[in-house]
């Protein structure tokens, strides 16, 4: 097994939670009802282009689990895996990675140790009640390559109210019916987060699409309760002690669906 995974393994079988059952949520949710999320840092970017053009050349035509590489900028990237079946997925996953590692040879375990410098491995849980997202699958999200993404780290007694916040508002986004001008997937932190995580991912075609056609159709869309959704923002921003914002472009080449 690949080195710093057996403990989280332990911890993760009391951190993941049960999921919504299925006919409540999106077929995302159904196919992901958590992912793995490596955030690697101090990236050498030709070596990791290398080496995960390595992987998806290895794994090319399996049915593995299927990952998706995302960038922020040249030395920080994102690997993001879907656990269809939780906890018993993530050992799956970690197994399976564990034992192709052993069958590298010399040069693929020397693009493994150059093509960063940190790797932080970390586990998010889906929150479908609290997404906006029409009957999207996986592969409806990996068609949208550009994320706007918001960490929210929040203060202990004030989670309760992000959360009742962020239901009140993206209720109010459903009901307005913004289509494809706000897909927001939701997503708890777990094992490797700090306590009281919440993860907000907005995707659409790129980030000129989301700030521009995507952004005129929410301001229309929400202007019969603009002043509402402004406050229950301002509630979610004052509940949290950190705000983190990325944002994450998909590589594809970098990639792997299964089957392909």
């Amino acid at each position: 097994m690949i080195p710093r995974m057996r403990s989280m393994l332990v911890a993760a079988t009391l951190l993941l939670p049960a999921t919504t059952s299925a006919q409540d949520v999106a077929p995302i949710f159904e196919n992901a009802p958590a992912v793995l999320y490596e955030t690697y840092r101090a990236v050498n970017s030709p070596v990791f282009t290398e080496y995960f053009e390595m992987l998806v050349d290895r794994y090319a035509g399996s049915d593995g689990y299927g990952w998706g590489v995302y960038s922020e900028n040249a030395t920080v990237h994102y690997r993001i895996t879907g656990l269809p079946e939780g906890l018993t997925s993530m050992v799956e996953v970690q197994q399976a990675r564990g034992v192709s590692f052993q069958d590298f040879n010399e040069a693929q375990v020397a693009l493994w140790n150059s093509a960063w410098g940190s790797r932080h491995v970390s586990v998010y849980n889906a929150a479908p009640a609290l997404s906006v997202v029409p009957d999207f699958t996986v592969s409806d999200i990996q068609a949208l390559p550009y994320n706007r993404v918001r960490i929210y780290n929040l203060k202990w007694d004030q989670a309760p109210a992000f959360r009742e916040a962020l239901a009140a508002r993206s209720a109010l986004d459903r009901e307005a019916g913004l289509g494809n001008a706000f897909i927001l997937t939701v997503w708890n932190g777990g094992v490797g987060t700090e306590a009281q995580t919440v993860m907000l991912r907005v995707s659409a075609e790129s980030r000129t699409v989301d700030s521009g056609a995507n952004f005129e159709a929410r301001q229309v869309a929400r202007a019969a309760y603009r002043e509402e959704w402004s406050r229950l923002t301002a509630l979610m921003s004052a509940s949290a002690w950190r705000i983190e914002s990325h944002d994450q472009r998909r590589r594809a080449e970098l990639s792997f669906v299964p089957g392909s």
